[in-house]
């Protein structure tokens, strides 16, 4: 119980931090304080059975159950949803949307707690106990907490959530997730199904034979199997990636920083020592001057805004490779009654017949050459030769 809260504040300090803010920490801080009341059924069965221990224990497992598991459905559902997007403006779900959804189901089973509570001190009132009093095989009394059908119903209720959480993660088998998170939250919710599953079988069969003892370190396994490894699994991936990210960061800097940035200066400006060539290798993050790292690190922004750019641009469908970005005009079409093509075309042939008529009866007379001529341009001028005619009859 106490590694959640220190996790609890770890998160919340790093949740700017990639890892963790690609992981809604939102979300992860509300999948810690299921996992604490998961935690704290086990305390609370720890001490002597009475009336009130019998609920809060219930109270305990099922509001964790639905804040830890709940929180990890919802996280499998959002991968999902972006996942099977296909239109051009993509369906973001965001962290007060989910929050909302857990809010309801939360909700939910606090009204269904409430009436299981309202019923069971109806009983009591009504001279039935919560309390069951039985004898192991070596003969010890002992006093233990009755089962009720509201239970049974309660595990098949949990059992449905778990699979349909299943459900999900299958359904998003194909989806590319940061950090493999969907393949963690998937081993969570199937560890919790196996282990939920057996636990209750043995409940009905093995369990009420045994001593409270036995069942509360029974129950002690049971959540070290699924809570604690449900803990390990969202949160171990992350903090492993981020300090992974921040090992090459610091690797990557420490061979890509210029020489001069690691001179020694001294009060009167740079020494002028023949030990100014530094190894750049040799020289650690911790080494280097705030503001040489500032300035790397602008670098690299702009040559991640680019590669970016030149990412989003390659082979994009919606961005026209003409000069200027934009796009052809696509033509558009009406629908006309039937006959008006026809009538149309009819009308633009009767109006070019009249203009050519018109045109035809308004050119004056042509010479025979220029009708011969014509195809051919202007004819050419000569000048009058003396005539080789001679006529037959002289004088």
């Amino acid at each position: 119980m106490f590694i959640t809260i220190i996790l609890a504040l770890i998160v919340f300090k790093q949740r700017k931090c990639k890892a963790i803010a690609s992981g809604m920490w939102t979300i992860l801080e509300t999948v810690l304080l299921g996992i604490f009341f998961l935690h704290g059924m086990v305390v609370v069965h720890y001490f002597e059975p009475s009336v009130l221990q019998c609920l809060l224990e219930r109270w305990a497992r099922e509001l964790g159950f639905i804040i830890c598991y709940g929180a990890i459905i919802l996280k499998l559902y959002r991968h999902l949803i972006e996942f099977r997007t296909r239109k051009a403006h993509r369906w973001v779900i965001k962290d007060t949307d989910l929050l909302k959804y857990l809010l309801i189901m939360f909700m939910s089973v606090f009204a269904y707690m409430a009436a299981y509570t309202a019923i069971s001190v109806n009983f009591v009132q009504e001279n039935y106990s919560l309390l069951s009093k039985g004898e192991t095989l070596e003969g010890v009394h002992y006093e233990a907490c009755k089962p009720l059908w509201w239970d049974y119903v309660t595990q098949v209720g949990e059992l449905a959530i778990l699979i349909f959480g299943i459900h999900l993660s299958y359904a998003s088998r194909n989806a590319r997730t940061q950090f493999h998170e969907r393949r963690y939250l998937c081993a969570a919710i199937s560890i919790e199904l196996a282990v939920s599953g057996l636990f209750y079988m043995a409940r009905i069969f093995i369990l009420p034979d045994l001593h409270p003892n036995f069942v509360l370190i029974a129950h002690f396994i049971r959540t070290q199997f699924t809570a604690t490894i449900t803990l390990l699994l969202v949160f171990v991936p992350k903090f492993w990636y981020q300090q992974k990210q921040v090992r090459s960061l610091a690797q990557e800097y420490s061979c890509r920083i210029p020489v001069d940035a690691f001179k020694e200066m001294n009060a009167h400006g740079p020494l002028t020592s023949n030990n100014s060539d530094a190894d750049v290798g040799e020289v650690s993050l911790a080494d280097m001057n705030p503001e040489d790292i500032r300035a790397e690190l602008k670098r690299l922004y702009v040559q991640l805004e680019i590669f970016k750019n030149k990412t989003i641009r390659l082979d994009n469908p919606h961005i026209s490779k003409r000069r200027g970005g934009r796009k052809a005009p696509h033509r558009r079409f009406s629908l006309q009654k039937k006959g008006s093509r026809e009538r149309n075309l009819y009308g633009n042939k009767h109006r070019i017949a009249k203009k050519e008529e018109e045109t035809t009866e308004a050119e004056p007379s042509r010479t025979p050459e220029d009708s011969v001529c014509s195809n051919e341009g202007p004819s050419a001028i000569y000048n009058d030769l003396p005539s080789t005619y001679t006529s037959d009859s002289k004088p």
